[in-house]
């Protein structure tokens, strides 16, 4: 017996290793990025991949206020979005271990009962012993399944990325709003005032004759509605500070101490504004999509790979006892040892289709991703683009309305004493103050158009999830 068994080992292993040798050859496509067929002008200097970018500086370099740059790091520490997303990343990484183990044997021990009938006494026989196994990867089925689940993986990194790059510039976009509201609301109080004051110099003029009564009236309009523009101010701020303790992983409350009026914002002046030549390979929307299409072309093979009737074949082992009696089990008695060994196949025959449906399932599938990688591309150059109109022409309006609200308030200044004198009506007076509050406030959001444009240009450019952001929210 031991004869027979020494002879068979030399086929079995010669199977084995012919085997191992086709597994080497994988069904499908071999993923290679695809070809884009891309614009040669960007609405921004193009700069070669290792030129300073905007995109290429950390969020704490980009922020100088202390406060906003402690709101980004609570933003990392508790947004739940971003745990959301670093929970995937976990289950991605599980998913990559239970697809790898697939390629390697098992080992599992066992102690059954069984039926064996007999005149008198127990009708069981117990058996115990260790169980190994392993499936051969025939045509690299196995492999791209683990493949595509790398891929996975990867992609819910760049997912996280985009989650850490986007909650960044949320933070700062409610911070800087925030602030831009406020100083809306200083500007409207203070042409409050200047209208009251107003409105008591046209009572008192009214009550000596020389102001008729529809100049007070129209006085009193016009400060109505400056008043009445002040809770609309009001309401908007207390809503961004409610969107604001939502990113930082707060519950909805008004924050009474962020974004004061005055203080650092942007470094604006120092930062190069050109788009490097790897944008592409640095945005963690375009490096997912590209992932999730690398998971399909993978998945495509996979399903290849079962699409013909070939063979599952594998190997397997057992090592063990059997006994009629429990307390022989381990020796002794009528307990006797059971060993076995040897190559296992299993051959599909019909299926009526079914792995020719999978087939076209995963090639439908990786067209769509890779159509969504091309969309993916498209929209990220054109939000690089839209920011940086929006940029430009918030920073060509900052001048102008400077200029403006100067002239505004001489305007203003004139206007009063030409109507103390009574050299002009009270209409040319009300008009300049009309004049005044709105190229305040028109200016005020011009700082914020500029502000909010930089941060998406950021954003487009894939900046602000590199660096300590990215060590943060890995934590």
């Amino acid at each position: 017996m031991h004869k027979n068994r020494t002879s068979r080992l030399p086929g079995a292993a010669t199977t084995l290793v012919a085997c191992a040798l086709l597994s080497g050859c994988m069904m499908g496509r071999d993923y290679a990025r695809p070809e884009l067929d891309l614009a040669a002008n960007h609405a921004v200097s193009v700069a070669p991949a290792t030129a300073s970018s905007i995109g290429n500086v950390a969020w704490f370099d980009l922020y100088e206020d202390p406060q906003l740059r402690q709101l980004v790091r609570d933003a990392l520490d508790r947004n739940l979005n971003l745990q959301l997303a670093l929970a995937r990343v976990e289950e991605a990484q599980g998913r990559i271990r239970v697809s790898r183990s697939s390629l390697f044997p098992t080992l599992s021990g066992s102690l059954e009962t069984t039926a064996s009938p007999r005149a008198h006494g127990n009708d069981s026989n117990f058996m115990t012993g260790l169980a190994f196994g392993w499936q051969i990867d025939l045509f690299g089925r196995l492999q791209r399944m683990s493949e595509a689940a790398r891929a996975d993986w990867l992609a819910s990194q760049a997912g996280r990325n985009a989650v850490i790059s986007q909650l960044i510039t949320q933070v700062a976009t409610a911070w800087f709003s925030i602030r831009e509201l406020r100083r809306e609301e200083d500007i409207t109080r203070r042409n409050i005032e200047i209208q009251q004051a107003s409105l008591d110099l046209v009572r008192s003029m009214h009550r000596n004759g020389i102001a008729s009564d529809s100049e007070e009236q129209q006085a009193i309009s016009q400060l109505a509605g400056t008043q009445a523009s002040l809770p609309q101010l009001v309401q908007a701020r207390l809503v961004q500070e409610n969107n604001l303790a939502i990113l930082v992983g707060d519950y909805p409350a008004a924050r009474p101490d962020t974004a004061p009026v005055t203080g650092k914002g942007l470094a604006l002046d120092t930062l190069p504004l050109g788009v490097p030549t790897d944008l592409l390979a640095r945005r963690p929307d375009v490096i997912a999509a590209e992932e999730r299409l690398h998971a399909a072309i993978a998945l495509e093979g996979a399903a290849m790979a079962n699409r013909f009737p070939f063979p599952t074949i594998g190997f397997g082992a057992f090592f063990g006892r059997l006994s009629p009696t429990l307390g022989d089990l381990w020796g002794g008695g009528d307990s006797v040892s059971l060993n076995s060994w040897g190559p296992s196949l299993s051959l599909p025959i019909v299926n009526f289709g079914r792995d020719a449906g999978n087939v076209d399932i995963a090639t439908a599938q990786a067209k769509q991703a890779l159509i969504g990688y091309r969309m993916t591309v498209q929209n990220a150059l054109l939000e690089v683009n839209q920011a940086a109109y929006a940029l430009n022409a918030a920073q060509d309006q900052i001048v102008p309305l400077q200029q403006q609200s100067t002239s505004a308030t001489r305007l203003l200044t004139l206007q009063q004493m030409r109507f103390k004198s009574g050299v002009s009506s009270y209409l040319e007076l009300l008009d300049a103050q009309r004049q005044l509050l709105g190229t305040q406030i028109n200016l005020s959001r011009a700082h914020l158009n500029r502000d909010l444009a930089l941060l998406a240009l950021y954003q487009a450019l894939g900046g602000g999830w590199t660096s300590e952001a990215k060590r943060e929210a890995s934590n």
